[in-house]
């Protein structure tokens, strides 16, 4: 159907204004006409509403967004289809939101992030307790009317454990800067995945900016996985108290994060007003939301408040960070599998992202030489068109990741190189600021500029992750490009 406008009147609502534009469609301020207030009304574009795995997905957000009774939880008035058309009606939120917040002020006095976090907290522990996993907790889903704060948008949760995922087949949403890894990795999600994106949501309130931003998705996500927290006390402004919260929030085991959203909030609002942190409560997730049970107990957090105290503001954070490079697995002869997930960022409707296993080879770690010797030889292979030499660099499993695209497995990859070189006649391929590091899954990161015959070069950022083929050979399991031009 058209674009509302002002006036119109669709599912009982006056049509007031358009609110925003993305990828799944246009939310409208309108009118309830029945009870005459004011609501926001979602309608997905009838391009992708005919898609019947997203219409489940859109039909479900309405049913698990009111399970939640909670005062930060933006409800859910009504939901429906007319003309061929989905839509949600839920309350008109008059404010503004955090992203729109940091993005005008650039971070926010410590007090007040504390209290923005709080609040959250709490809604958070409400879908947890109801069994639901948010999944795309970030400051563009923050509402903010005077000192009230919602959150919105369970558009991506899904019910963990059921037959029905409620993202794209084969793919996930949400944004890079506040994933948590098991998430990037593809692996399952429950409260302690929200309680890592609420603590990203905390550095970036407190400093202005995500904890892991980078100058491109692939290094953000390889952030995530490997790099330690950042402290925001090196914002200055930001107490040192703050620092224990956010480390132990962004921990990369779920089970080395705070038990609870609830538990990360009260302990951000200790720190904000210089009070040692409350004892801890157990973890309010249920069913679903909840960790996976192992030995008869709670696998992640369901830890007392004895063995499991918040450190004192002048400590050292109690979350054991790993080093940031390289990122490799323990050096085992024996076959071990690493885990790295590399995505590009959609235009509005968040991130999608896929997860690729890349197994660790039997003839010892990769040296950071033959990690740059096998990227030199793609480089080399590109600039000459050559499919047949690129397909002896790869595994059998090879993975190509693009930013609107993905090819599985060695046949799928080259023909899409030779897709390439039939569009373009490539007069070289160049590979600079090139950085390696070896290990079990070697790594090259670097730019590339793709020179053609009477057309501006292509550019952008490439990671490859290496491991050792079969034969002992160093070989390209994973492929990530993002174009800058």
């Amino acid at each position: 159907m058209d674009e509302l406008r002002p006036g119109d009147i669709f599912a009982g609502c006056r049509v007031d204004g358009v609110l925003g534009r993305g990828g799944m469609g246009v939310v409208y301020r309108a009118t309830d006409l029945r009870l005459g207030r004011p609501v926001a009304l979602k309608l997905i574009a009838s391009d992708r509403a005919s898609d019947p795995e997203l219409r489940e997905r859109f039909e479900r957000e309405a049913r698990l967004t009111a399970a939640i009774d909670h005062p930060n939880v933006v409800p859910v008035y009504a939901a429906g289809e007319e003309g061929g058309s989905l839509y949600l009606v839920v309350r008109y939120v008059s404010g503004t939101d955090l992203h729109a917040l940091l993005a005008r002020e650039g971070r926010l006095e410590p007090d007040r992030a504390a209290a923005i976090v709080g609040q959250l907290a709490d809604g958070l522990d409400a879908a947890h307790a109801a069994g639901l996993v948010h999944r795309d907790v970030k400051p563009a889903n923050v509402l903010i009317a005077g000192s009230h704060v919602y959150l919105s948008d369970f558009g991506i949760t899904r019910v963990e454990g059921t037959d029905t995922r409620l993202t794209e087949s084969g793919t996930w949403m949400g944004t890079v800067d506040f994933m948590a890894p098991e998430h990037l990795r593809g692996e399952r999600t429950d409260a302690a995945s929200d309680v890592y994106a609420l603590g990203c949501v905390l550095y970036a309130a407190l400093t202005g900016e995500p904890p892991f931003r980078r100058d491109s998705v692939p290094a953000a996500i390889l952030a995530h996985l490997h790099d330690p927290p950042p402290r925001p006390s090196a914002v200055a402004g930001v107490p040192e108290a703050f620092d224990p919260v956010v480390a132990r929030a962004l921990a990369k085991a779920p089970a080395d994060r705070w038990p609870s959203a609830g538990d990360l909030g009260r302990a951000a609002l200790a720190a904000a007003h210089g009070r040692p942190a409350p004892a801890e409560r157990p973890s309010v997730a249920t069913g679903p939301a909840a960790a996976p049970i192992a030995n008869g107990a709670s696998a992640h957090r369901n830890r007392t408040a004895a063995t499991r105290v918040a450190a004192p503001a002048a400590a050292e954070p109690t979350v054991r960070a790993p080093e940031p490079a390289p990122p490799a697995l323990a050096r085992s002869r024996r076959r071990r599998p690493a885990v790295i997930a590399l995505g590009a960022l959609a235009a509005v409707a968040g991130a999608a992202a896929v997860a690729v296993a890349l197994g660790g080879g039997d003839d010892g770690p990769l040296q950071a030489g033959e990690v740059r010797g096998v990227a030199r030889a793609f480089s080399r292979a590109y600039g000459r068109e050559d499919g047949k030499a690129l397909g002896r660099l790869l595994t059998a499993n090879a993975v190509r990741v693009g930013t609107t695209d993905r090819q599985r497995g060695r046949a799928a990859v080259v023909a899409e190189y030779e897709r390439q070189f039939a569009a373009n006649r490539t007069r070289g391929y160049d590979l600079t600021d090139l950085r390696v590091t070896g290990g079990a899954v070697g790594r090259a990161s670097g730019r590339y500029a793709v020179r053609r015959a009477g057309r501006p070069p292509i550019t952008g950022e490439l990671v490859l992750g290496v491991v050792r083929g079969s034969g002992g050979e160093p070989r390209i399991r994973l492929i990530t490009s993002e174009p800058r031009s």
